[in-house]
């Protein structure tokens, strides 16, 4: 629905994928919990990838998820960081980091 896709493209500004940030307009809405195995399509489970970076998290050993500040959070498989800390969401690490 429109009204969703417009408070995605508010709280994501764009692909959320750490380090892209192409715009809202080259995105794809990603269900975190897939729909086909019963996942909402609501704001708490859906995060903006690029076309590329929405086929990469379905390929990938990548994990996303949206964290206690509301905001997608993207964890790296082992081999990029072995300890696999959770990485903020492009925008998200902007605003962190900017304070």
């Amino acid at each position: 629905p429109r009204r969703l896709r417009r408070a995605l493209d508010a709280r994501d500004c764009g692909c959320a994928y750490p380090g892209c940030g192409r715009p809202t307009a080259w995105t794809d809405a990603h269900h975190i919990h897939h729909w086909a195995n019963g996942g909402e399509t609501k704001l708490s489970n859906l995060v903006l990838l690029c076309r590329f970076h929405h086929r990469y998290i379905h390929k990938g050993k990548w994990t996303v998820y949206i964290g206690d500040d509301g905001h997608p959070w993207f964890t790296p498989p082992h081999w990029i960081d072995p300890d696999r800390k959770p990485i903020p969401a492009h925008n998200r690490r902007q605003l962190l980091f900017s304070t």
